[in-house]
């Protein structure tokens, strides 16, 4: 009979072991134009045609992180966390043209210090997704103005908050922003314009390489970068040259298109990682075989992180994982999720991939945008009454892996 031993894989020496969230998505009471489009009379209607409970898409308090910023540092202190991305939001820091609020900054310097007593390496999100009312009244990111707009904001924050800041995120996801509000419609502004969807990806490459001049203006050993949410897309089928084709054009496009046009300006790359894609020539394009997902129907496919980090390494730059997770409100699945990922990002980094951390997404249940409040995604669920925190059996083994800096897979 074969003994079932443990295989024990040891992360560097001062890796980040660390949680994501989003500022929109947790804190709870923010004006922007986010909130204004989930009370919006399109949205309710849309809601109500899939027979969906319009309260349920409302943000409204969130998780009410924004009193609850304590509690929720203590909770990554618990997991041994040594590191911490957290987004401030645009909105409560210019809540009208030009005019900066005094309570808004002194806010997110608490949230910044109360970090800093704790020992935790802290990666600030400029933006994620959400504006100002004005900005969007003013066009959002198709304006000619916004990079102007974007680059006052950031210089603000810099000076005010500067000196607290590890590492730096200026944009999240861009392309996600482009695609869902510019292409698709289901985000705001929800608009369906290709032309319109060019000007904002070249209005925020631009906004990402100013924000980067700023920021090393100001603190020349600055580490800055954005967050690139990278799909693994392979062809359905290797002998099918069109397959392979559609897959390259994928990968080229969603994956390289920002980094490319943004080179020069990063000092390491942040890696979101949730999606595998086969890529088939016929349509809807693609046709997962989908033998483990998630509860919002995502693939759960481990070994594609591997090869997001074997792709992005070729700019030649450190890699953060900063965001990795997934919806699974029962916890059955988050544990092996996190030790399988795990797996496959210390291969690449056996095999020479410079990757310095990685950070599970997310600390808590939140708001999931477009998705409202059912998909849990959090080590600790939140009651949605209360928004009292209550840890997962997961949160004990991302603990103890965080303590540790190793995992423990099975081996025969």
């Amino acid at each position: 009979m074969l003994e079932n031993k443990q295989k024990i894989l040891k992360f560097p020496k001062g890796f980040l072991w660390g949680v994501s969230t989003a500022a929109y998505q947790i804190e709870g009471g923010i004006y922007n134009d986010w909130s204004e489009w989930e009370k919006s009379e399109a949205r309710k209607r849309e809601l109500e045609k899939n027979s969906k409970k319009h309260a349920n898409f409302v943000a409204g308090l969130a998780c009410d992180s924004y009193n609850k910023y304590k509690e929720d540092s203590d909770l990554a202190k618990k997991l041994n966390c040594n590191a911490y991305r957290f987004g401030i939001e645009w909105a409560r820091i210019e809540p009208e043209k030009g005019k900066w609020s005094e309570k808004g900054v002194e806010h997110y310097r608490e949230v910044l210090q109360d970090l800093k007593k704790k020992d935790l390496k802290i990666v600030l999100t400029l933006w994620h997704w959400t504006n100002p009312i004005w900005f969007s009244e003013e066009g959002g990111w198709a304006n000619k103005k916004a990079v102007d707009y974007f680059s006052r904001y950031v210089k603000f924050v810099v000076n005010e908050l500067g000196d607290l800041v590890d590492y730096w995120i200026t944009l999240n996801e861009p392309m996600v922003h482009i695609s869902n509000g510019y292409l698709v419609g289901i985000f705001p502004p929800n608009k369906k314009s290709p032309v319109k969807a060019y000007q904002v990806f070249k209005n925020l490459v631009k906004a990402h390489k100013v924000g980067y001049k700023i920021i090393h203006k100001r603190f020349s050993d600055a580490k800055v970068s954005f967050t690139n949410l990278t799909n693994f897309f392979e062809p359905a089928r290797k002998w099918c040259l069109v397959e392979v084709l559609f897959a390259k054009l994928a990968d080229w496009f969603w994956n390289g298109s920002f980094p490319r046009r943004t080179k020069g300006y990063f000092d390491y790359i942040g890696l979101d990682y949730y999606f595998h894609d086969r890529i088939v020539w016929y349509p809807p394009f693609k046709k997962n075989k989908n033998q483990e997902v998630t509860d919002m129907g995502w693939e759960i496919y481990p070994e594609g992180i591997y090869w997001s980090l074997k792709s992005l390494s070729k700019f030649g730059k450190p890699i953060i994982i900063i965001e990795n997770g997934l919806a699974d409100a029962d916890d059955k699945k988050r544990a092996d999720f996190i030790i399988n990922h795990l797996k496959y990002v210390h291969q690449a980094i056996s095999d020479g991939i410079d990757v310095r951390g990685y950070f599970h997404w997310s600390l808590i249940d939140n708001f999931e945008w477009a998705e409202g409040f059912d998909p849990k995604f959090g080590l600790y669920k939140v009651d949605q009454k209360t928004c009292q925190r209550i840890a997962r059996p997961s949160a004990k083994v991302y603990a103890e892996i965080c303590k540790s800096n190793i995992i423990k897979i099975s081996k025969l």
